[in-house]
């Protein structure tokens, strides 16, 4: 039996990261499927010519497809170095990459394609990268472009991936664990009196609060006057 070949360190990476989004997909109730069709040189119902697809030299050596939800994402590296010249010629091959994947996508939800590059180790605190990461983002075409900077240590990629999430569409900020009560404003008609909130002050808020409701600027300053010079007869 042949050995198969070990995965790349590359190739180990967009591993994870696939497979952690698959995870917050199903957190998000959301299909995941694995789409490698958006990675091929072909385009869909490609012919056996050269016009129906991209030389390999014109196309990213790593990429990964996925299909999440209504979403269509590539997955992709950064070059190692973080040198402009190298960003901007790793961009032109990703986006070559976008333009084959939009042919397998529907006309409808191609403007939903995205392309999620990731730093390479330590990026994220590494000054350099910061302005290089906004440089990608900025890049419109195509495809919507968000950059993982990945952080120094392995330990803190969860963390770190978890904060990316929160810029895409598998962001869920409703869904938390917090719990609100009535804020005391809202209730402080009903407050119990005492030195530091006499019950005259309390009902003059109220009052303050039902005046200037169109006025931010108005209730502030009455707010703070009616404050100063509590407890005066």
């Amino acid at each position: 039996m042949t050995d198969q070949p070990s995965p790349s360190p590359a190739q180990d990476t967009l591993r994870w990261v696939a497979d952690t989004l698959k995870a917050y997909a199903e957190e998000a109730d959301l299909p995941f499927r694995e789409a490698p069709e958006l990675a091929s040189s072909a385009f869909k119902g490609a012919t056996e010519t050269s016009a129906a697809s991209i030389a390999s030299r014109d196309l990213p050596v790593n990429c990964g497809g996925l299909e999440i939800g209504r979403y269509h994402v590539l997955l992709g590296l950064l070059p190692e170095a973080p040198r402009e010249e190298d960003i901007l010629e790793t961009l032109r091959l990703f986006r070559n990459q976008c333009v084959v994947a939009r042919s397998y996508i529907a006309p409808n939800a191609a403007l939903d394609l995205q392309l999620y590059l990731i730093g390479p180790r330590g990026s994220e605190i590494a000054e350099p990268w910061h302005p290089l990461a906004l440089l990608v983002e900025r890049d419109e075409r195509v495809a919507r472009k968000l950059v993982w900077l990945r952080p120094d240590h392995a330990n803190n990629d969860i963390k770190s991936f978890a904060d990316f999430t929160k810029r895409s569409f598998l962001a869920r900020p409703w869904k938390h664990d917090a719990r609100f009560s009535m804020a005391t404003l809202d209730n402080i008609s009903q407050a119990a009196p005492d030195e530091d909130m006499p019950r005259t002050t309390a009902g003059e808020w109220v009052k303050l609060a039902a005046e200037h409701r169109g006025d931010p600027a108005a209730l502030v300053d009455g707010l703070v006057r009616s404050w100063e010079k509590r407890g005066t007869p």
